[in-house]
């Protein structure tokens, strides 16, 4: 998500997620309304159904509200720290990247904040020291105010716009995980009261994520079948953004294959696409997750976004997996009297 445009795209999405969750919640607590008027249920059992689901959820949910808090605090401190070393080493010597934020699904729920407070406070203590040095070589004569100027100059023309890509990053996916914590409680709520939602016309697909993760070093591959659910021909076209580590980081184009790119389907058609990625050590370090988007253009009226998450492990003494597969269909987001898509999953890992 490196350009304004795919900001607008993932806005719309989000817009769009937002208005559906909106229009569901609001036709089931119309149908709970219906339903006492016509006196199938009772005020009070609804009241105390609604209490023991939320006493239930507490815990959970509120691990999920705080992990995500927490997630979005830490990759903002790990942005700023990552862009203030990269302004200073351009006047002192390199000092190398600043340590990642601990990741909040590794920390205990009582911990968390102060973690996170002794995470700042180290990169404060990092960025305090490195700006003494230097006031002090400025002070000596060894830097002059002109040079500091000028490399300030350089590398906001350089860095801004990478910087708000970023920024826009995590923003956007803190948003995005916001809204299916509380879609999920919402329906959940609601599914305790009125049973199951029968009517998946207005649900929102959820939205599709693969895993390119195994042993460092592996070559990962996923395959993605694209069917044309509409009555004309389409002219497909898959492309994928560049990696990002989740908790925010340096943007790079690792050597990702898709195969094929572009593609024409008759109506009814599919066709397998292959994407192949090698968690190549010196690009993904172990331990952490690295996203992308996929996108699929052409199959509907507007594309298909499909997040792509690689995560480099500890070689293994062997790993045999068996073959992955994602069903895609774009249509079935945009057209809701197509059929509904279906999703298998399999792994496939080579040496």
């Amino acid at each position: 998500m490196s350009q304004p445009s795919d900001w607008g795209l993932r806005f719309q999405e989000l817009a769009a997620e937002a208005g559906q969750l909106y229009a569901r919640t609001l036709r089931r607590y119309n149908e709970v309304l219906a339903r006492v008027a016509r006196g199938e249920l009772q005020p009070d059992d609804v009241q105390r159904q609604f209490r023991e689901y939320l006493e239930e959820r507490a815990t959970v949910s509120t691990r999920e509200l705080v992990e995500l808090s927490v997630g979005l605090l830490a990759g903002l401190l790990h942005v700023e720290a990552r862009y203030r070393d990269g302004l200073l080493d351009g006047l002192l010597p390199a000092q190398g990247p600043p340590p990642p934020p601990p990741s909040p699904s590794s920390i205990d729920l009582t911990n968390w904040f102060q973690t996170l407070a002794t995470y700042a406070a180290e990169q404060s203590s990092r960025s305090m020291a490195r700006h003494q040095q230097l006031v002090d070589r400025v002070a000596a004569g060894e830097i002059s105010p002109a040079l500091v100027q000028e490399q300030g100059r350089r590398f906001l023309e350089e860095h801004a716009p990478e910087f708000l890509g970023d920024v826009m990053t995590l923003g956007l996916t803190f948003v995005s995980q916001l809204q299916q914590s509380s879609s999920a409680l919402s329906d959940g709520l609601y599914d305790r009261v009125l049973g199951p939602d029968m009517d998946r016309a207005t649900r929102p697909e959820p939205p599709i994520c693969v895993d390119l993760r195994g042993p460092s070093g592996s070559l990962q591959s996923v395959g993605v079948v694209v069917e044309n659910t509409r009555l004309q021909s389409a002219d497909v076209v898959c492309t994928a953004s560049e990696f990002a580590p989740r908790s925010g980081g340096q943007r790079f184009r690792p050597a990702l294959e898709i195969a094929p790119s572009r593609f024409r389907l008759a109506p009814g058609e599919h066709r397998d696409v292959d994407i192949r990625l090698p968690l190549d050590p010196a690009q993904f370090a172990m331990g952490t997750d690295y996203v992308a988007t996929l996108s699929i253009e052409g199959a509907g009226e507007r594309p298909l976004i499909v997040q792509l998450i690689a995560r480099a492990e500890s070689p293994a003494p062997s790993a045999n997996a068996t073959p992955s597969e994602v069903v895609a269909q774009p249509i079935t987001r945009q057209t809701p009297r197509s059929r509904s898509a279906s999703a298998a999953r399999k792994g496939k890992t080579q040496r």
